[in-house]
């Protein structure tokens, strides 16, 4: 697991209480119940967490996991 996907999965499993067994890359974050609060506040903690700006669209409910963990890993490289 990279550092961006468990940074991702902590963030998911800790302050969203989502199970890890829903974590997968094919899930969108809408089925992870996320609301429009819940993914600007997913946002901000992904800034804290990696220090890499995380745009409103990366964190849509729309997106998949996977789709957001390889956005981020662009940003980090």
């Amino acid at each position: 697991m990279s550092p961006v996907q468990a940074a991702v999965t902590a963030v998911l499993t800790q302050k969203f209480e989502v199970s890890p067994e829903s974590i997968r890359p094919e899930a969108t974050l809408e089925s992870l119940d996320l609301d429009s609060l819940a993914l600007a506040e997913l946002a901000l903690a992904l800034q804290e967490e990696l220090g890499v700006p995380v745009e409103e669209d990366e964190a849509a409910k729309h997106s998949t996991v996977g789709e957001l963990v390889a956005a981020l890993n662009a940003k980090r490289a």
